[in-house]
């Protein structure tokens, strides 16, 4: 028997294990966002029972911190849960990590992306222990994009470790179209998670305008300054004012030209083949329930439940796009 018939069972092996790692961690990964969102937004007060004068309330803590004051609404099983996955998906990244590395020579093996995803897990279990007050909007978003920058990378290795039908795929003309999607829905992601970092999200409760706001006159620089700290009255409630309309309403903004883009993006898509079909009618169905969330939130006044499920809806359409550059991306 050669070396070379020898050591394919053991690569075999470590084929399957690094799949099974990754394929959990997806799973794992998925959980703590939704999660992570659901306690972000509950914490926030969200869902509380003398909404919304409990919205967007601080707290001074005995050692000088500051909390969100909603925050002992947040059911004591949410947060044990979201530890103890947080926890296990640590333990497993690394796991990627070390697998890829030790299959680095093998073709088609990504090392940079696993070590990507094991640097993100590192920076956010920091910034989870280390979390400022709640009244500095970065912490949110950074806690936030990392977590759908992991999802995202996850699932792209996820796919390419199990797909064998790529590497002789020629390179499509849709392809920088959908690599330009990936950038637009995690853009528009992040201003859903500003608006939220920031308690804009009763800023303006009208649609689809903000009662006559006017645009040219509002702080532009104070609302986009990702260094900004939050104001707040002595009672220890959250000033949003002028800045939290114009964040509230650039992420409506947002909303049109992302569903004109993804909605043409996923037409093209369907009409590209069988083999995109599938992956864009799913883009076209989380889009239009990312839509319909989104302007049901504010007609019914932000309910913890419908609030939390625009989070997840996003969450799988940017796995959506991220599969259809799979797709479309030759090995």
């Amino acid at each position: 028997m050669t070396e070379h018939a020898a050591n394919q069972p053991t690569s075999g092996r470590a084929s399957s294990l690094y799949t099974l790692l990754v394929s959990v961690s997806i799973l794992l990964v998925l959980i703590v966002v939704i999660l992570s969102a659901y306690l972000r937004l509950s914490g926030s007060g969200l869902g509380c029972a003398d909404w919304p004068s409990c919205y967007a309330l601080i707290k001074a803590e005995t050692s000088g911190t500051e909390s969100l004051a909603a925050a002992h609404l947040v059911p004591p099983w949410a947060t044990a849960t979201h530890r103890l996955v947080a926890s296990a998906l640590g333990m497993l990244v690394l796991g990627i990590a070390v697998t890829a590395w030790r299959r680095r020579r093998e073709p088609g093996q990504s090392v940079l992306i696993p070590l990507a995803v094991l640097g993100l897990t590192v920076f956010l279990s920091i910034l989870g222990y280390k979390t400022p007050s709640p009244l500095l909007p970065w912490v949110t978003l950074s806690n936030l994009l990392g977590g759908m920058a992991m999802l995202a990378m996850l699932w792209w290795l996820g796919q390419r470790s199990v797909s064998t039908k790529t590497e002789n795929i020629q390179r499509h003309e849709l392809r920088p179209w959908a690599l330009i999607g990936i950038f637009i829905v995690f853009f528009q992601i992040a201003l859903g998670g500003w608006v939220s970092a920031n308690f804009a999200a009763l800023a303006c409760t009208d649609l689809p305008g903000c009662g006559g706001y006017p645009w040219s006159d509002g702080p532009w620089r104070e609302s986009f300054n990702l260094s900004r700290v939050l104001p707040a009255t002595d009672a220890g409630a959250v000033i949003t004012g002028d800045a939290g309309k114009i964040i509230h309403l650039v992420h409506r903004a947002g909303a049109v030209l992302t569903f004109l883009y993804m909605a043409w993006l996923g037409w093209r898509a369907i009409g590209s083949g069988s083999r995109y079909r599938g992956t864009g009618i799913t883009i076209l169905v989380f889009l239009a329930l990312q839509i319909l969330l989104g302007i049901s939130a504010v007609a019914f006044s932000l309910p913890l439940a419908l609030v939390t499920a625009h989070n997840a809806i996003a969450t799988l359409l940017l796995l959506s796009i991220v599969n259809l550059n799979h797709l479309l991306t030759p090995r």
